[in-house]
């Protein structure tokens, strides 16, 4: 079969692969740049093969000692497609940075293979417009 998924081969040393983007590429993380304390974030990463092979992939994400995962654990991913995976959190009251890595199966195990980063900023409320007039209370 055409996407039949495969085992990669380990290319050279394994430890200078590592997030060198070997058999993956995160083409992208989406989602907003910011996002007001306790609201549900929504990412979406999208992760691109690189290699002539179907495989599995899967990613991971980490802000602030917290790690999050997906909503799907791994893809088949078929040579030069890309696939995405969609993460949600809720916001912490301060700015974040969003780690995320991309992983392929090796058989036993999988192997790190690139990373991206993102910067999501605590939204700053706007204090609320309460609106003033003059009453005149001189006339009787």
């Amino acid at each position: 079969m055409e996407n039949e998924p495969t085992y990669l081969p380990i290319k050279g040393n394994l430890a200078a692969e590592i997030a060198a983007g070997t058999y993956t590429k995160i083409v992208g993380i989406y989602g907003p740049s910011e996002a007001g304390a306790g609201e549900t974030v929504n990412i979406d990463v999208a992760v691109k093969n690189t290699w002539t092979g179907s495989f599995y992939v899967t990613v991971t994400g980490r802000y602030d000692g917290a790690n999050i995962t997906p909503s799907v654990d791994y893809l088949n991913i078929g040579p030069g497609k890309t696939v995405h995976f969609y993460f949600d959190f809720t916001m912490p009251n301060k700015d974040i940075t969003l780690d995320v890595w991309s992983f392929f199966w090796a058989e036993p195990k999988w192997i790190e293979d690139d990373h991206m980063t993102v910067d999501i900023d605590l939204a700053t409320l706007e204090p609320a417009f309460r609106g003033f007039g003059v009453t005149d209370y001189s006339q009787k």
